[in-house]
């Protein structure tokens, strides 16, 4: 009788296309060097241009059996790419990783300590601070606690959010017409449904600020502020 495969407790989502490469190594890095080793990894290249991306990819999914690489044959957006990774999702949980920021080296160890400690918990979310081209960490954000209120008015979960992965499939996952505040959406659609949703006060992800990121400005991105409208009068409607 073959043996039943192991338990993954977390599947990280990370949608790829065209990430700086020093970026991306350094997120390649802050996975590979997780403490807690019970992960999967989800990567889907939404038809990246730059040659190194395809190679570097199929180099990690033979690297670690733990990482998981589907390559699109077109263009659909960051929701639709993140959509196909969540459909190569094995964990319990989902973790959603941006292609070129951080994790800190013990992210998922403490996350995964809070989690095994209530079966009611769905959605928790960590503190997070930015990261530079230089790779100097600044401006932490010590996040309050649970707050609907707070979250119609600002995506404060944002990182590091981890999501019971049947809640995000139940609730539709990644809505198309979104696109740039894709995550705000499915957070609000999210917490209507969590039985219980948890606040780590620790700094567990760092937040590339390079150039087009709102995490360098919010105007660097004027499509997202308009999604995120959208996304709030539809939380509205429900």
């Amino acid at each position: 009788m073959a043996e039943a495969p192991p338990r993954v407790y977390f599947s990280l989502i990370t949608p790829v296309f065209n990430p700086p490469r020093h970026a991306f190594e350094d997120c390649v890095t802050s996975v590979l060097n997780q403490t807690y080793t019970s992960w999967q990894w989800c990567l889907v290249d939404d038809c990246s241009t730059e040659p190194w991306i395809k190679h570097r990819l199929a180099e990690l999914q033979a690297l670690d059996e733990r990482i998981v690489v589907h390559f699109r044959t077109s263009n659909g957006g960051i929701a639709e790419a993140s959509n196909d990774a969540l459909g190569l999702s094995l964990g319990e949980f989902v973790a959603f990783l941006d292609h070129d920021d951080v994790l800190h080296h013990e992210a998922l160890e403490p996350v995964h300590g809070v989690l095994s400690l209530r079966d009611e918990i769905d959605f928790l979310y960590t503190d997070e601070d930015k990261i530079d081209q230089h790779n100097t960490f600044y401006e932490h954000f010590a996040k309050p606690k649970w707050s609907p209120e707070r979250l119609l008015g600002q995506n404060y979960c944002s990182h590091l959010s981890v999501a019971r992965t049947q809640l995000v499939n139940d609730v539709g996952r990644f809505r198309t017409g979104f696109e740039g505040a894709q995550d705000y959406d499915l957070f609000l659609r999210l917490t209507e449904r969590a039985r219980e949703i948890a606040h780590l006060p620790k700094t567990l992800y760092h937040w590339r600020a390079g150039s087009g990121s709102t995490a360098l400005a919010q105007n660097e991105k004027p499509y997202a502020h308009l999604a995120a409208v959208e996304a709030v009068k539809s939380a509205l409607v429900r």
